[in-house]
């Protein structure tokens, strides 16, 4: 893949507390025909140790730090074993989520590890991330995105019918009998609240095109009566953090009004971030040196609709080792 980029400063708000500048990856397009166009962007990076951690919520900053001692052995033959995420890790993040947030029930999609060092970006194509040699790792992620848009969490949702625990492996021993049949339960109500409120008749085909048009991929959320959910990512390193740091968008997408694509070409509808308007810069935050008791949670689909992340690197971090860490997707029903 070729790759145009464009080198600016970006202006930003000033950020209080304790920052650095990096350069992030935007798209630079309207429209995503083609990923071959990204702008390297030099903006603000704010440390979110400058103010309480407490502070951060997901209703207000689209990402929450959730604290829990690491609970299963962190070396790479353990967290490279399918069976200790499964049968321990997973159920060990479920509780986190019920304890701290007061969900009914919490199931984890899938889980992706970070532990190779960062590609090329010159013949990188986040259309095809996953390496074909065998490896369950992937590098960082060095492009500013959003997991799905609120039409590509729903279609999740949706394909999770009731075999699908059997299919995935996440039936039992992973999540419990009686919180499989909780969610589907409530996924059914969440479904036909959805369909009722979008105006989709019954019998009707309430997907649409997979392409982002029609049924509940274009209904705009209003009217909605049923269940609170989210969708989030649990991002969380196997040791303290020296290189590539995972960065949230904190300051300019208040009210999801940030510029983006969607890239219905990978993982049904992902979010390509655009760079901002001249009087709307970005500001980024990071945990610095963050530690493996420190678990953030990302949200999408729910109160804020979509968190924008993204890795980042400076010169400083060259001689550190690579960055080893784990992310769950999670669906929450309260």
């Amino acid at each position: 893949m070729s790759t145009t980029t464009i080198t600016e400063t970006q202006n930003a708000p000033a950020a209080s507390g304790s920052q650095l500048e990096a350069t992030f990856n935007y798209y630079s397009l309207s429209t995503a025909p083609e990923l071959d166009y990204l702008s390297l962007l030099n903006v603000p990076v704010l440390d979110l140790r400058a103010k309480p951690l407490s502070e951060f919520t997901h209703s207000t900053h689209g990402f929450q730090i959730l604290h829990q001692p690491l609970p299963i052995d962190a070396s790479h033959a353990s967290v490279h074993t399918p069976s200790v995420l499964l049968s321990q890790y997973y159920p060990s993040i479920i509780s986190l989520l019920k304890e701290k947030l007061g969900v009914r029930c919490a199931v984890i999609i899938n889980s992706t590890l970070r532990d190779i060092p960062i590609p090329d970006l010159s013949t990188f194509d986040p259309k095809h991330p996953r390496p074909t040699t065998g490896t369950r790792s992937l590098s960082p992620f060095f492009i500013a995105h959003s997991d799905y848009t609120p039409g590509a969490a729903r279609a999740h949702l949706r394909a999770m019918t009731p075999d699908w625990f059997a299919a995935t492996g996440t039936g039992d021993g992973v999540t419990a009998p009686a919180d499989q049949e909780l969610f589907l339960r409530l996924r059914g109500e969440i479904i036909a609240a959805e369909d009722r409120a979008a105006g989709i008749k019954p019998g009707e085909d309430a997907g649409g095109d997979s392409r982002g048009k029609g049924g509940h991929w274009d209904w705009d959320g209003k009217g909605y009566e049923g269940p609170r959910y989210a969708m989030f990512s649990i991002w969380r390193p196997w040791e303290t953090v020296r290189r590539d740091p995972l960065a949230v968008l904190v300051s300019g997408a208040e009210a999801d009004g940030f510029p983006y694509v969607p890239l219905p070409q990978y993982y049904n509808e992902n979010v390509l971030v655009r760079p901002p308007t001249p009087k709307k810069g970005h500001v980024w935050g990071y945990l610095s040196e963050q530690k493996p008791d420190e678990a953030l949670r990302r949200g999408d689909g729910s109160i804020r609709s979509m968190c924008p992340h993204s890795a980042f690197h400076t010169e400083e971090m060259n001689d550190e080792p690579v960055r080893r860490s784990c992310e769950l997707r999670v669906w929450c029903i309260w």
